[in-house]
């Protein structure tokens, strides 16, 4: 019979418009709108994480020198300031925790 013997899907098909000039504008105005608002919201999310990403690097820059500087006064030594200010945070919320 036929060469092919794979099966046929169906797909429903939209009605773009009636005809008319004002039915294809509207559908494609709307069209342009939904891209638009798509395109609006990814702007949003990825400026929100970008400030999100940039406050925790600040903060994580903060909480370096901090621990730098703490260390340094406790130890005179620059190599455990250095790695003392690698974990950052953690030196200092343990200096709070346990004192000088």
């Amino acid at each position: 019979m036929g060469q092919y013997n794979e099966p046929v899907e169906v797909v429903d098909a939209e009605i773009i418009s009636d005809g008319s000039d004002h039915s294809q504008k509207d559908y494609w105005r709307d069209q342009l709108k939904e891209e638009l608002r798509a395109e609006l919201r990814e702007d949003y999310r990825h400026q929100f994480r970008k400030s999100a990403l940039t406050t925790l690097g600040k903060s994580y820059n903060l909480g370096m020198m901090i621990a730098v500087v703490v260390s340094f006064n406790s130890n005179h030594s620059i190599l455990w300031a250095i790695i003392h200010g690698l974990l950052g945070w953690f030196y200092v919320i343990y200096k709070i925790m346990f004192g000088y």
